[in-house]
This record gives structure tokens, sequence and C-alpha cells, in this order.
């Protein structure tokens, strides 16, 4: 037999406007839309090829069910196009694990693609954003490269739920995005569990959600005009929103730990300075830091010199994923 290999590298994304919470959690349809924009060093790799009996291989400690969700989403997509051919599938993230760092995001978006490229599926970017959707919220988002706007849709059927492309990487070649990571070990909670009771326990949620969705339309202007103090201003007042949400769910989430706030502060003293740096996290005690390139070294310097930081990965703004 011979066999039919694809190669796929994709990236994770960090949401400005965040995702947080479902209405459908069989159609994984969120709550609300939300905004992100792909990080550039954040990669996935996974490779693909036909064989005799279907196997995974991971390069690295996932949740205990991570397998089981790929072959999940795997065997639905074969069902719903009449697949029947067994595969391989190899894959790697280059950066920390269910970390709070999207990497679902990526690895999803990137099952996702291989599987339209190994099968020749002739799958378009809604479709193949729709399909993702399905392994991980955040997915939807990770099948582009750049700032990406993720439409929270209307329909009940989730045919008008997709994320789309705003602006491409070469839109801002100046912005970076610092990942600054406190804590590489797996988290406590998933963030599905964790969504699933902010959305059933928290008394903000629905407020949040509200505002959330206005902000979409100023952070889209202030992406255009590489508007950073306002593209900050926002991405931070989205998180707190969020962070409410999360802390009056019960029982509170606290996905951040005392490092987190160690660095949060830090950035806080640093833009009170005159450096122009906005902070914003998810489910996870990784703080991502937004920049200019001409103001990174001397954030990155200030936050190694703390006894909390482990490493810091810098981000320019991601390509479009590479198909092999």
């Amino acid at each position: 037999m011979k066999k039919n290999t694809v190669s796929v590298t994709t990236t994770a994304n960090i949401a400005l406007i965040k995702y947080w919470g479902k209405r459908d959690e069989r159609l994984m349809l969120p709550a609300k839309s939300s905004l992100s924009v792909g990080l550039s060093a954040l990669t996935t790799t996974t490779e693909f090829e036909t064989a005799e009996h279907d196997k995974i291989v991971t390069t690295e400690h996932h949740q205990s069910n991570f397998e089981k969700k790929i072959m999940n989403f795997v065997n639905e997509l074969r069902r719903d196009y009449g697949i029947t051919q067994p595969i391989k599938i190899t894959t790697h993230n280059h950066f920390p694990t269910a970390a709070g760092l999207a990497s679902s995001a990526s690895g999803f978006a990137a099952l996702t693609l291989g599987l339209n490229k190994l099968f020749d599926l002739k799958l378009g970017k809604q479709e193949l954003s729709q399909r993702a959707r399905l392994g991980s919220g955040s997915a939807a988002r990770s099948v582009l490269g750049g700032f990406v706007v993720w439409h929270k849709g209307t329909l009940a059927n989730g045919n008008n739920c997709f994320a789309e492309q705003l602006y491409d990487a070469n839109h801002w070649p100046t912005l970076r995005i610092l990942v600054v990571v406190v804590d590489a070990s797996i988290k406590k909670m998933s963030s599905r569990d964790g969504m699933r009771l902010t959305v059933t326990t928290s008394p903000s949620f629905n407020t949040w959600c509200t505002e959330s969705e206005k902000r979409i339309s100023a952070m889209h202007q202030a992406i255009a005009k590489r508007d950073l103090e306002q593209v900050g201003m926002l991405a931070e007042a989205d998180w707190h929103g969020m962070y409410k949400s999360m802390r009056d769910t019960q029982p509170p989430l606290e996905y951040l730990s005392g490092a987190s706030w160690v660095v949060i502060k830090t950035v806080q003293r640093l833009r009170a300075a005159g450096i122009l740096c906005y902070f914003t996290t998810d489910a996870g005690p990784n703080v991502k830091i937004l920049c200019e390139e001409r103001d990174a070294a001397i954030i990155e310097q200030t936050l190694m010199a703390l006894n909390e930081v482990n490493n810091i990965i810098r981000n320019r703004i991601a390509c479009e994923p590479i198909i092999t």
C-alpha cells in the first residue's frame, strides 16, 4: 500500500476580546464572539500518513483524555465524509501543553487542516473553521493567521458560527506578544469544565458577554490604526470582565497564581513609567504581554529578573498555517 503523507504546522492564538463560555456544548457554539491574534512562536506540528491501523503518537504529556478526543474528532469527520482509511497521526507542541497557552487551538486546527489535505476534502476556510471548532472552540481561529474574529453566529445549527481573518501578519510588523511562562505544568481544571461552571453559576457572566461583544468593533478599529494603547486598554478591560465572572463562579475559578500577579503588577509599573505594555491571560497562570518591538527587550530584561518567571517566548503575529 502506497502511503500518503501530510505535514501541518499551526500556531496558538490569544484572544484579545475573550472567548469564555458556550451556548451549545455539543456544537461548540460560543456564548459571544471573540477576536484574537495568532502567536508565531507557539507552534504545533502534526504529521499524517495513511496506515493499516489507526495510531496516535504524541511527544508530550496531555490531559488524560487527549488521545480519545483526537480519535473522536477523526471518526466524526470520517463518518461525515464516508472515509474508512486508517491513519497514523504524530503530533508535537513546541510550547507547554494544557497550561493555558491554547495548545488545543493549534492542535485541533492542525488536525482539521491535515485531514482536509490527506483526504482531499477541499473544504473552504469557513468550513475548516467550523470543523476545527468541534474539536476545540478556539481552534476555529487557529486555522487562520493574523488577527481573526470568531463570529458567534445566530443559527441553532451553527452554520453561521465561524472565524474570519481581519488582517494578516503583515498588517502590524512591529507588534510583539510576549508569553511569560511562570508555570508550565498541566492545569488542574480544563477550560471546558471551567466554562461550563461559569455559564451555569456566575451572576456577572451575561453582563460581561454583552459588554464584551460591544468591544469587538472598537478593537477592530484600534487594530486597523495599529493603536497599541487602545488595543491594550480594550484587552485589559475585557480580561477584567472575564476574570470577574471566573471569580464569582461557584466554586470560584482561580487559574492565576501568585507568580501571575507579580508579572501583572510589574507590567503595570512599567506602563506607569512610560513603557507601553499591556497584559492578558486565559485559563492558566501564564501571562501574555502586548508591546512594540522597540520596548520588548527592556520588558523581557525586567521580567527575567523576577524569581517567578521561568521563560519568556517572544512572538510576532502568526502567518498562515503551513501545509505540505
